[in-house]
């Protein structure tokens, strides 16, 4: 699965593409599927979907780092955990989200190697938080509250391109995530903001 996370980050972002927005790129009788990748300039996470021998759905956390040349380094596994409902169903789905258009599924925080030169010998805690979207979300729009801003802009919109999509913070950073919705030329919040802060150490 680390080869599978690696060749997601070259790739990149997941675009979007014809057919359901909120189904995984493949099937999970395929084997392992890339649900989201995020890259932060030189920081990069894939989540990888997978069924296991006893038919429960589980995610898996891969991170690297992009090396003097810019190339990605070996994928490290931060982990993993059973999802808690079918990702292929879609009843399931809308029960875990219990009405709301977005629901957080699981957080974790790892020790990670970022080389940032703030970073004690470039370690530092992230916090990896894996999101659930509803079939209406079209968009999500990321504004960065932290207190003295990365080199990310400050507000920014994504796809939707798959069911779930991760958020990742370092110390120090604060976002804010709306779900958004096409309504013919206008985009239209839905639900209350979520908000994420991963506080200093």
């Amino acid at each position: 699965m680390a080869d599978i996370a690696l060749d997601a980050l070259h790739a990149g972002p997941l675009q979007p593409e014809q057919g359901p927005r909120h189904a995984l790129p493949a099937p999970l009788t395929k084997g392992p599927v890339v649900a989201d990748v995020w890259i932060d300039d030189s920081l990069g996470f894939a989540l990888l979907i997978h069924r296991r021998s006893d038919g429960l759905v589980s995610e898996e956390l891969y991170h690297s780092v992009r090396n003097s040349n810019g190339d990605w380094l070996d994928c490290e596994h931060l982990g993993g955990a059973i999802l808690g409902f079918d990702i292929e169903v879609p009843a399931a789905i809308e029960d875990a989200l219990a009405g709301a258009p977005v629901a957080v599924v699981s957080e974790s925080e790892s020790l990670i190697y970022t080389g940032r030169s703030d970073a004690e010998e470039g370690y530092e805690s992230a916090r990896v938080v894996t999101v659930l979207f509803g079939g209406e979300v079209d968009l999500i729009e990321i504004e960065d509250l932290s207190p003295a801003l990365t080199a990310r802009d400050e507000r920014f919109t994504m796809d939707v391109t798959s069911p779930l999509m991760l958020l990742v913070l370092l110390p120090g950073q604060k976002l804010r995530v709306s779900a958004l919705r096409h309504e013919g030329s206008s985009l239209i919040k839905i639900g209350g903001a979520m908000e994420f802060f991963y506080p200093e150490r």
